[in-house]
């Protein structure tokens, strides 16, 4: 597949989330393909070994790693403060990193971790990087979401499953929030020649959750699930496509509730309190 994409030799690529599974196997495709890589990780030693084995399989050594944990609010800044303050440009940015929860818990800022995880970090993250990819354009914004998000709407009585909490409904709720921000978002960048798209890389074997191995033996691998979001990254006929949704490298429609624009209105004036987004900040994606 890599022999269609378009060299990636002087583009900065930024994939959260990669010391396995689909943001290991896209780092590994963009290194391949000759890009300057940021990888970032919440666990040093497991990003440092994600680091070292992406080097030795593509033999570019251009690759760096920052720590971080994008499902706290904290951290998430402290990382846009080295990102912006070490890398001239950013032409790529990919927010992988995910979870998925058998029972409810709480982030020491008081969120449900899987709506700070898939949403709320990449909302604050994105935000403060827009200065940076604007200034780099053409970039693109990719968010890994998942055919999920159908199973559930934004219930604002319910967002943070105060009320409810459910394994698959919880789940699928922090994944829309997440497609209705990049549709939000995209209509903010247009013009601006930054894009952003999400997609659904496949029903992965990684280890994102804990799944029987009967039902492992009907996933993709992680190298299959990385080929959509290296698509996204690299095709050069994608270079303008924004606010989409992909499955198999193909668009698509997502669910009815994804469109609904005062839903997503709504979740974004949230979204931004929550984010402790200033109005400079925030400004940014106006």
């Amino acid at each position: 597949m890599q022999n269609t994409l378009a060299d990636m030799v002087g583009k900065t690529c930024l994939v959260t989330g990669a010391n396995s599974g689909i943001g290991f196997e896209t780092a590994k495709g963009l290194a391949a393909l000759g890009a300057d890589l940021i990888l970032v990780c919440r666990d040093a030693q497991r990003g440092e070994d994600a680091r070292k084995d992406i080097i030795a399989a593509t033999g570019n050594d251009r690759v760096d790693l920052l720590i971080a944990d994008m499902s706290l609010m904290a951290s998430v800044r402290e990382l846009a403060d080295q990102v912006n303050q070490n890398y001239p440009q950013i032409h790529v940015l990919i927010n992988n990193a995910g979870v998925m929860l058998s029972k409810r818990q709480l982030t020491s800022e008081g969120y449900e971790m899987q709506y700070a995880l898939h949403h709320l970090g990449p909302f604050l993250f994105t935000h403060l990087l827009l200065d940076k990819l604007k200034a780099s354009s053409p970039a693109r914004i990719i968010n890994i979401n998942s055919k999920m998000h159908t199973m559930n709407k934004i219930d604002f009585d319910n967002l943070q499953a105060e009320k409810k909490f459910g394994p698959f409904k919880t789940y699928a709720a922090s994944k829309l929030a997440n497609m209705m921000f990049t549709y939000s978002l995209a209509e903010r960048l247009e013009g601006t020649g930054v894009t952003a798209n999400c997609l659904h890389p496949g029903v992965i074997g990684s280890n994102i959750g804990s799944t029987p191995g009967f039902i492992k033996m009907f996933m993709k691998s992680p190298q299959k699930g990385a080929e959509t979001p290296l698509y996204l990254a690299c095709e050069p006929e994608l270079e303008v496509m924004n606010g989409k949704y992909f499955m198999d490298k193909k668009p698509l429609a997502s669910s009815k509730d994804s469109y609904d624009k005062v839903v997503a209105k709504k979740l974004w004036a949230l979204s931004l309190e929550q984010a402790g987004l200033k109005e400079s900040e925030a400004e940014t994606a106006a």
